[in-house]
């Protein structure tokens, strides 16, 4: 018989008393998942976002965007929503916002902070793919910057009423809008939905939400060309080696890829605010990429370019912020620099560049030119005979034929007997000093105290000018280079009485507030906006409220760089010059160039350099470079031959270091000299294709170099970083890809599914495959003395032939070297090519109708070969540099086929018999006139071959025409082509 269990007994035992150490065991284990729990949320709050804010950081925040509709009037094309602020209405109204950086400080209205009631947007389109919104306040004035240009964009009088932009239908009016093109269908190029929207006087946000994972710009940086995820602070200020810190220029523009649009899928924005800003980039929690403008005065200014490839976006951003300028061609060859050099140096650059045959065109000269570093004059110790020197490299009997390049410092020293201080001062063109009544702002540079042109006054521009021409006198110089523009002070801010002068004694202004921005609630820089500048309540000309540096420092740089430019305009009358700045703004590129100052001699630095040059030109500053073997540092042996391996590709090309370090100049190591002037010839011989880029550039904007992916957009290996990041395309034409490590002999290449040639055997390296998604990685050599660059098939490049054992020493020298054209045609047997010609360096008028120079269009197609000369100078005139020598075709299949004669008709019918010579075991043709009377370009009628002497070869149909040819022909009309290949096809 079973036993009963008492089951009350059961579970009064299993209730016993546990034991301390249990219960102890339990509390700490119970804490410890707590902890756990707490640090899994802040892990997860944080992954992906960027740092958070040094000045402050919290989670609960007034409402993201206290603006709503008011009222929207469209008018003559332009579209007006006025917007009334509620803060009031919704300041109980907080929330944690899920889409934010984390990096967003709290900003409350006081009495230097005014938040205003009223904001009117302002929605302009300019043409069918751009548009301009601004954020005003219709109540009170605020600072607008201005324009250094003539802008050739214009609201256009038919526009459609802000046809991108569209205001969501929110039920309680929030203000919340969205962009779209009708080539984006149903996808938003910006969406402010739920994003954040503040309009302070000293603070504005405004942030959208971008279809796009490809993001770049933002500069000046050293970084990957790519935008990563974080915040980018931008603020004029020079900081050599530091690439987590601000730079010497300011570029508020980014292009994007539209993630779901596969055509017409980049897009571009620009901030037009010179205030000191903070941009950031993230991905919200679902995945969305968010961009933020934070800005600490003025108002919010956004061109939008949209619905084009990126080099239809950067050339519409180029006509808002001007077009580049067009540097001598000079400029194109070998610059020399070095800190601390003096005129004996100089005659040792030249010597060792003669002795050894190396190309160089112009020296430059540091600030050790200047007597104790006053600008505008000469050291008559360390540069004694500096004009002598200079019209000896001017003068044709020397046989040098080389330019000088001055520097200039728009830091006056103070100094009573010195003559452009004493006459600043008398015409009162200097920054005044808030804390010092009417009393110019005393600063400290190397040279010790200084004061700085005030660019907003009238006479300041004058003064410039003034100087510059007196330095010419004293120096003869070609170009000028402009240092310390960022504005660049040892002072932060006001300087003490021990920094300047003894007197400590001052009367406060009475109009300007000195410690107005002492206390911003919000600073988007690591350091003070005071660090290494000028104090932020320092004012200009006029007495305006927002005439100071707080609004205006990041424009001294286009203000120098437009008065040097308006100044040797008139110095040198009709001829072109070079103007290279330190410092950059957004349409610096229209009066200057500029180099990549204070890098290292390291391979990190050299591969930067490349991502640097890629951002410039999309900045609209084309002829740019950094220094070959870095400015600082010392470099191995090999990463200098590697540094002008790819220096030779640089749109700039300059040899410029520190006087503390090693000479790295071309022949500083001997063993190393033959690997060295082969990189540089190479560079020689592609001058004229280069320079006809950067004329191009002159006149259409867009960009000279660029990453891969501006010509193969679909191709997503193009966007990888180490393609975007080590290596470049030259305008379409030319793919480079150099050697950035140490001891590389080979190199592993992505090549687009496209014909590639190499550019030194044109070889053709790969074809392209109709049926292929994607391109292809080959493995090919790369031994020291030795860079990878490819054609990129359908290229036409003019390029001068000459011999490596050639004395050619510059550019000058280019003049008399003969112009073979290179054809390399792409997988359907077509190329294209251009070719400006003038080496005179006569200005080019931007009405394209200027007869200082002659431009030529190549078209290869159907087997023939038409040159068509565009535009410039009357065939009559005499022009002794465009010596035709040799047609070659990469890849000229049956063209080869029975040739038997070639020859060339001149404008005056004169027919001359050329050679012809089939490359064994390839397709390659090459056609060359091998007489010792060469025959200009411009002259050249045609060139034929085929398989018999005909007396009329592109007027006459013979029995065996079809092997007749008809290969070149020039014509002053485009419509006037009328040569056309025997076989009957045009």
């Amino acid at each position: 018989m079973q036993e009963n269990l008492d089951y009350r007994e059961f579970k009064s035992d299993s209730k016993a008393p546990k034991p301390t150490w249990y219960k102890r065991v339990m509390i700490v284990a119970a804490v410890g998942v707590v902890l756990l729990a707490v640090t899994v949320v802040v892990l997860l709050l944080t992954v992906g976002r960027a740092s958070p804010d040094p000045v402050l950081d919290t989670i609960k925040l007034p409402h993201h965007n206290p603006y709503f509709v008011a009222a929207v009037l469209r008018q003559n094309g332009v579209m007006y929503v006025d917007l009334k602020n509620e803060r009031k209405r919704l300041e109980n109204d907080t929330k944690f916002y899920e889409n934010s950086s984390r990096y967003i400080p709290i900003i409350r209205e006081t009495h230097d902070n005014y938040e205003p009631k009223r904001l009117r947007v302002i929605v302009r389109d300019h043409d069918g793919h751009m548009s301009q919104l601004q954020y005003v306040d219709p109540d009170l004035p605020r600072w607008h910057v201005p324009y250094y240009h003539n802008r050739s964009v214009r609201a256009e009088s038919h526009a459609r009423n802000g046809s991108g932009f569209r205001l969501y239908n929110d039920v309680n009016g929030s203000f919340q809008w969205y962009y779209k093109s009708a080539l984006t269908g149903n996808v938003s190029i910006l969406d402010t939905r739920d994003c954040r929207l503040q309009y302070f006087d000293k603070y504005l946000e405004f942030e959208t939400r971008v279809d796009s994972e490809y993001i770049y710009g933002m500069g000046e940086r050293i970084h990957s060309f790519h935008l990563k995820q974080g915040n980018y602070s931008l603020w004029n200020r020079y900081n050599p080696q530091n690439s987590d810190s601000e730079q010497s220029g300011t570029h508020p523009f980014v292009l994007g890829r539209l993630t779901s649009v596969a055509h017409h899928n980049f897009f571009g924005l620009y901030m037009h605010n010179s205030n000191a800003m903070l941009f950031s980039v993230w991905k919200d929690r679902f995945g969305q990429s968010m961009i933020n403008y934070k800005m600490v005065g003025g108002v919010i200014d956004l061109y939008i370019f949209h619905s084009g490839s990126p080099q239809q976006i950067l050339r519409k951003y180029h006509s808002v912020i001007g077009k580049p300028y067009l540097p001598a061609a000079w400029a194109m060859g070998l610059q020399w620099a070095r800190k601390g050099s003096n005129v004996r140096d100089f005659k040792n650059v030249i010597k060792e560049h003669t002795k050894n045959y190396i190309p160089i065109d112009a020296l430059w000269a540091d600030e050790e030119m200047n007597e104790v570093r006053k600008t505008f004059t000469v050291n008559n110790y360390s540069f004694r005979g500096l004009k002598e020197l200079v019209d000896g490299m001017h003068d044709d009997e020397w046989g040098i034929n080389m330019k000088f390049v001055a520097i200039a410092n728009p830091a006056l020293v103070k100094d009573s007997t010195y003559k452009y201080y004493l006459e600043a001062v008398k015409k009162d063109s200097l920054i005044k000093s808030a804390l010092h009544y009417e009393r110019p702002y005393e600063g400290f540079t190397s040279a010790g105290i200084s004061v700085w042109l005030d660019f907003f006054a009238h006479n300041t521009s004058l003064i410039w000018a003034g100087g510059l021409i007196d330095m010419h006198n004293l120096t003869s110089y070609d170009g000028v280079w402009i240092t310390g523009n960022e504005i660049e002070n040892k002072c932060n801010g006001e300087c003490s009485s021990f920094e300047t002068s003894a007197d400590d004694s001052y009367v406060p202004d009475p109009f300007h507030n000195a410690s107005e921005f002492d206390h911003l609630q919000f600073r988007p820089t690591l350091e003070p906006l005071e660090t290494q500048a000028l104090p932020m309540a320092g004012y200009h000309e006029g007495n305006n409220l927002h005439h100071k540096q707080f609004f205006t420092h990041n424009l001294f740089s286009i203000q120098s760089a437009k008065a040097t430019f308006d100044a040797l305009s008139a110095i040198f009358e009709s001829k072109r010059f070079l103007v290279a700045s330190r410092s950059t703004w957004a349409g610096s590129g229209h009066f200057s160039s500029h180099w990549l100052a204070g890098n290292s001699g390291t391979w990190k630095s050299m591969v930067d350099s490349i991502s640097g040059i890629l951002n410039f030109n999309m900045f609209g500053i084309p002829h740019v470079g950094a220094p070959i073997g870095g400015f600082f540092l010392n470099c191995s042996r090999e990463l200098l031959v590697r540094w002008f391996e790819l220096g030779a590709y640089y749109p700039l090309m300059l040899s410029y270091s520190n006087y503390n370090t090693y000479n790295k100049d071309a022949f500083a190591f001997p063993e190393m000299i033959p690997f060295i002037k082969n990189a540089i010839l190479e560079r020689y011989a592609l001058i004229r294709f280069m320079y006809t880029k950067m004329f191009e550039a002159h006149l259409q904007g867009g960009a000279v170099v660029h990453p891969l992916f501006f010509d193969f957009p679909n191709d997503e290996e193009a966007y990888r970083r180490d393609v975007v990041d080590k290596t470049f395309m030259w305008a379409s034409s030319l793919y480079v890809v150099p050697s950035v490590f140490p001891g590389q002999t080979t190199s592993r290449v992505y090549l687009p599914n496209w014909t590639w040639y190499d550019l030194r055997t044109l070889e053709k390296i790969t074809d392209y495959d109709p049926y292929a998604r994607r391109g292809k990685y080959v493995d090919l050599d790369q031994p020291l003395g030795h860079i990878n660059v490819f054609i990129k098939g359908g290229t036409i490049i003019p390029y001068h032939m000459f011999a490596k054992e050639a004395k050619i020493m510059n550019t000058k020298d280019l003049e008399y070297a003969p112009i073979r054209i290179l054809v390399a045609p792409d997988f359907y047997g077509r190329a294209e090519g251009n070719m400006v010609v003038d080496f005179e360096n006569v200005r080019i008028n931007p009405d394209f109708n200027s007869n200082t120079y002659r431009y030529y269009s190549f078209t290869y197609m159907n087997k023939a070969l038409n040159i068509t000369k565009l535009a410039g100078l009357d065939i009559s005139a005499e022009r002794k540099y465009e010596y035709f020598q040799e047609v070659y075709i990469t890849d000229g299949g049956e063209l080869a086929v029975d040739i038997r004669y070639a020859c060339m008709v001149d404008r005056r019918s004169r027919r001359k018999e050329l050679q012809f010579l089939r490359g064994t075991g390839s397709r390659m043709i090459a056609i060359y006139d091998e007489g010792y009377n060469k025959t200009s370009l411009r002259d050249v009628e045609l060139v034929y071959w085929g398989t018999e002497i005909v007396e009329d070869p592109c007027g006459v149909r013979s029995a065996n025409s079809e092997y007749s040819t008809c290969l070149l022909y020039t014509s002053d009309a485009a419509d006037d082509m009328q040569c056309v290949d025997l076989g009957g096809r045009r």
